[in-house]
């Protein structure tokens, strides 16, 4: 189903507006500059609401705002430079934008790449669509409740997914792009990352009567490496000063490619370069972005890994099981990537190797293999093969629509973290799995739903109704 042709047209007359804005006639270089100063404002501004949780007892409440900050920060800052990266430089007609202009601007990437990502669930006809001309709204209707446990998870994946790492199935050796390997952007990113901390400075929080330094996110300068590996990594870490059409919609994560340049110089923020070196989730998702072929080829590594780590928790597991992969089933044909036979039942795995998903557009396309996976292990389970399966990732545990399918079909979504709890019972280990996807025990309202979310759009409001759409009468 295509985006109805008139907010095609209001999509052009809201990029015509923000392409027109006054800040992009001062120089590109203090755009860039004023724009990352900003951003590192607003991480830090993440970083001490975070800081007061831990240190003064708040709720789990104030924790998910501040990972809720930060997450949108970063988003509008990666908008807003890939604005200036392509509007900039038409000739410079103006002294350099105030903070207050900048943050607007950053702001306002926030809302757009929320209204992209409604763009595109329009497309496919996932949310239905209502414009209303006189008040100058465009809605977006979601179709209410997928499940009874559509808050709850929506709720809990907003504070964990952003704190859990998927679990590194990569080698160094593995050649993730033709230009680097793993290994390559790992030392890179850890020489990066202890030159940031070096560079960094602190602030000091207090807590009632204890004291406590954070570091601070810091703005630093790099100096570009010379030899190769570490300048190819480097040069694909940067934001390309050159932005085109199809490019700026394949950027959507600020920590996949952390560094810009600024005039003569390269910065970065001090708290990026080092989430880029703790986890390897960034790494990953730009040698796909890169070279999609050679990460083609690392993703049967990893796959291959992963059966290897189930082989050594049920071989480890306190209870005895055989333990079988790529199991081929004929009559019809299927393939059972894990099965496993001991005292309490025999259980199926269905593996998934899945990238980190960035925004709710890379979700939907990682909710298409998990649907896949769990139509799967339900037939696996349906012929006999097993009395208990579970569709395994690597670290994505699924949103509210994939739990949707999952619950209907009694095939949980687990993860690697949860091998243990599995090998020791697949039965009881249904209920933990859920819980740590962000279904509660108890049985919440079934008329509950997610506010309603409205953003103001250059001249247009747009809203998010976790609704059916209102019909004619």
């Amino acid at each position: 189903m295509a985006v109805p042709h008139r907010l095609r047209e209001i999509e052009n007359e809201i990029d015509a507006t923000i392409e027109q804005m006054p800040v992009w006639r001062a120089s590109k270089t203090d755009v860039l500059k004023g724009l990352m100063r900003v951003y590192r404002d607003g991480v830090e501004l993440a970083l001490i609401m975070a800081a007061r949780f831990a240190t003064s007892g708040g709720s789990l409440n104030d924790l998910g705002n501040a990972l809720g900050h930060e997450d949108r920060i970063r988003a509008g800052a990666l908008w807003a430079l890939k604005w200036a990266s392509e509007y900039c430089d038409v000739g410079e007609t103006r002294a350099a934008p105030s903070d207050d202009e900048l943050l607007e601007v950053i702001l306002l990437g926030q809302i757009y790449e929320t209204f992209v990502d409604a763009l595109k669930y329009a497309n496919l006809g996932l949310v239905t669509v209502q414009v209303d001309e006189a008040n100058r709204t465009i809605s977006f209707y979601e179709g209410g409740p997928v499940t009874r446990f559509d808050a709850d998870i929506v709720h809990h994946q907003r504070i964990a997914a952003p704190m859990t790492p998927h679990v590194s199935l990569t080698e160094d050796g593995d050649h993730l792009t033709s230009r680097w390997t793993a290994g390559d952007y790992r030392c890179l990113a850890s020489k990066l990352s202890d030159f940031a901390a070096h560079e960094e400075n602190t602030f000091l929080l207090k807590a009632g009567e204890s004291e406590m330094r954070i570091p601070r996110p810091t703005l630093v300068t790099l100096v570009r490496p010379d030899s190769v590996p570490d300048c190819l990594v480097f040069h694909d870490l940067l934001i390309p000063t050159v932005i085109g059409t199809d490019l700026k919609w394949k950027l959507v994560s600020l920590l996949d490619t952390p560094i810009v340049r600024v005039g003569d110089r390269f910065c970065a923020l001090s708290s990026d370069l080092k989430a880029i070196a703790r986890m390897d989730d960034y790494m990953l998702r730009l040698a796909a972005r890169v070279v999609q072929l050679k990460y083609s080829t690392a993703t049967t590594l990893r796959e291959e890994r992963m059966i290897g780590m189930c082989r050594d928790a049920f071989k480890h597991s306190s209870c005895s099981w055989s333990f079988d992969a790529h199991v081929h089933l004929k009559d019809p044909p299927q393939e059972v990537d894990v099965l496993a036979k001991g005292r309490t039942g025999s259980v199926v795995l269905q593996l998934k190797s899945t990238l980190r998903p960035e925004t709710p557009w890379e979700v939907y396309k990682r909710n298409e293999d998990i649907l896949d996976g769990v139509k799967h292990t339900k037939s696996l389970i349906d012929r006999g093969v097993a009395s208990q399966g579970f569709v395994m990732t690597d670290g994505y545990r699924g949103d509210c629509d994939c739990w949707a399918q999952a619950l209907e079909s009694g095939i949980p979504i687990a993860t690697l973290y949860d091998l243990e709890v599995i090998t020791a019972d697949p039965a009881l280990a249904v209920s933990e799995v859920k819980k740590r996807a962000g279904i509660t025990v108890t049985v919440p309202d079934v008329s509950a739903s997610i506010l309603d979310r409205a953003w103001r759009l250059s001249n247009w409001c747009m809203r998010l109704v976790d609704a059916q759409p209102p019909t004619d009468e």
